[in-house]
């Protein structure tokens, strides 16, 4: 028998919308992995480009899927749907994987999974400009220092960090996706990796490697890097109420509570007033005096102060 059949199957799920440029390096990227026993399942979420045409050159060296329209986290629910894998990977189009990501991941993703089914593992990601040309940044600049679970820390603070890599850094065994997927699709049109790695934070185990195995493309097109990282109302109510609809099935107390946490300072700053801030402040002591806490509360304060000065002038 084929020692390569004794390996786990590996679910490598590509997201493609109008990226013919890139689409080609990603797919190949996807299929000249060290690791051989993989399926490459390649989701179009409705390009008005040339990326049908790109896909249809694979035949059956990947599992395509054409679908319409309908956003970055259809595209996810698309392609999980269609996969067999036991380690599930994710790969934006216009992303890259290093030839040895697979086989690195899985050598300690499986480690991990001895003891606990339900985990995910993020690495770093080599940053490269819209022609691959690398611009000596890499994303995260290192795996976060915080606990694998971070139900905990929700319990005391409310909300949590996206604390992993974007969509192409990522990947989780099956079992902890079967938790978290389908992932709700009206509305979320991309940041879909949000309902992905945040429930895995609450309800799995997330670990972060030390290696730089994917490259991450940034240019005028990008979604993620570079934009504003607070979300609009009606995207953090999906997400918080996703969230706890999650705890409520693992028999778990529903904390997520955004407009009650540290998180929420960032929003107000663009979105309300002095006002906010300071009735943030008031909501500290139900999270504890720490060094953690003071340490908002001075800051928050000082950005109050100087809001409420701007908006009296204006």
């Amino acid at each position: 028998m084929n020692a390569d059949s004794q390996l786990p199957l590996v679910s490598i799920i590509i997201n493609n919308y109008n990226y013919s440029c890139y689409l080609k390096e990603a797919i190949d990227s996807a299929l000249n992995q060290t690791y051989f026993r993989t399926e490459v399942i390649v989701v179009d979420d409705g390009s008005t480009d040339d990326s049908p045409q790109v896909i249809a050159q694979y035949g059956s060296q990947i599992i395509s899927i054409i679908k319409k329209n309908g956003g970055q986290a259809s595209a996810f629910n698309a392609g999980f749907a269609a996969s067999q894998g036991d380690i599930i990977f994710f790969l934006d189009s216009d992303d890259v994987f290093y030839a040895n990501k697979v086989q690195e991941i899985c050598n300690i993703l499986l480690s991990k999974m001895v003891e606990n089914s339900y985990v995910m593992l993020y690495h770093l990601l080599e940053c490269i400009d819209k022609n691959g040309v690398p611009l000596g940044q890499k994303l995260p600049k290192s795996p976060y220092n915080l606990p694998a679970n971070l139900y905990n820390y929700t319990c005391q603070y409310r909300f949590f960090p996206y604390a992993a890599s974007p969509t192409s850094g990522i990947a989780m065994s099956r079992a902890l996706a079967e938790q978290i997927f389908p992932i709700p699709e009206q509305g979320v049109l991309t940041s879909a990796d949000e309902f992905i790695v945040r429930p895995a934070l609450l309800i799995g185990e997330v670990y972060g490697v030390d290696q730089v195995l994917a490259k991450y493309r940034l240019h005028n097109a990008n979604n993620w890097y570079g934009k504003s990282k607070v979300k609009n109302k009606e995207f953090i109510s999906k997400i918080e109420s996703f969230l706890n609809s999650k705890l409520k099935e693992h028999n778990k107390k529903p904390v997520v509570s955004y407009f009650d946490s540290m998180d929420a300072r960032n929003y107000y700053l663009l979105n309300g007033s002095s006002k906010d801030l300071f009735m943030l402040l008031l909501k500290i002591p139900t999270w504890g005096i720490n060094k953690k806490t003071v340490k908002f509360g001075l800051k928050t304060a000082l950005l109050a102060i100087n809001l409420s000065f701007k908006q009296a002038r204006t």
